[in-house]
């Protein structure tokens, strides 16, 4: 055996016997106290909130790492999964926790006009904007065609949340520029929902919001929005 194979077999045995310690002591733990430290802790990134996970239940998380095909966003039952997790970990912490419901507007009349081809670059160059909008701990999700979600975590007060929300309209509204046989240039805006939901609101309605309920109260928003004139935020505390 070769100095390097050796020293990889030593990395290779560390790691297992740390992963193993890690694991008992994350199992001897109680789990929902747990995952509430883990998703108020704002230092702790992604992927170090899902090893946790892993050592809590001895499973792999497959949804969490599944990707939209075309954008590479998290899909539908990833984004579930984790909004599911953060809202569990909310009735320990201060923060609050937000879903953004995003509807293109004017998306259909691209995809109409200038064929899906375009459609696909359109939606591509969206997602690479809000992905560039957003912070290291939120979430985004295609949630299917030209919708979109994104969960703000650990926002410090509601009227950050409005901030954010419109740093994500204004993202997707400056104009688009897409390849074509000529030089195009294209204009989308969004109908954009937002529902908030704090530890303090979760426990004066005492009601435990689930993850799809939390993204449908969004959803509503959105309409709301749409109805209002299109490209524009609307609002609801949950």
């Amino acid at each position: 055996m070769t100095d390097r194979q050796a020293k990889s077999q030593y990395v290779a045995e560390q790691f297992k016997t740390l992963f193993a310690q890690m694991q008992k002591l994350a199992q001897a733990a109680n789990h929902q106290e747990l995952i509430a430290q883990i998703h108020s802790d704002a230092q702790l990134t992604h992927l170090e909130r899902h090893i946790f996970q892993e050592l809590l239940y001895d499973q792999p998380s497959p949804s969490s790492t599944l990707r939209d095909e075309l954008t590479g966003l998290l899909i539908r039952s990833s984004l579930l999964e984790s909004l599911d997790l953060a809202l569990r970990g909310l009735q320990s912490s201060n923060a609050i926790l937000a879903v953004c419901f995003i509807d293109l507007d004017g998306f259909k009349e691209i995809n109409d006009q200038h064929g899906h081809a375009l459609g696909d670059q359109a939606l591509c160059l969206v997602s690479t904007r809000l992905q560039n909008s957003i912070r290291s701990d939120d979430l985004l999700c295609r949630w299917g065609g030209d919708e979109f979600v994104v969960v703000l975590q650990n926002v410090d007060r509601p009227e950050s949340v409005e901030n954010l929300a419109n740093r994500l309209l204004t993202a997707i509204s400056h104009p688009l520029r897409l390849s074509a046989d000529e030089p195009l240039t294209l204009f989308l805006g969004a109908s954009i929902g937002v529902s908030i939901v704090t530890a303090a609101t979760s426990i004066a309605s005492q009601e435990q919001v689930d993850a799809l309920t939390f993204i449908e109260r969004a959803d509503q928003a959105m309409y709301s929005a749409k109805k209002a004139g299109k490209n524009r935020i609307e609002i609801t505390t949950s």
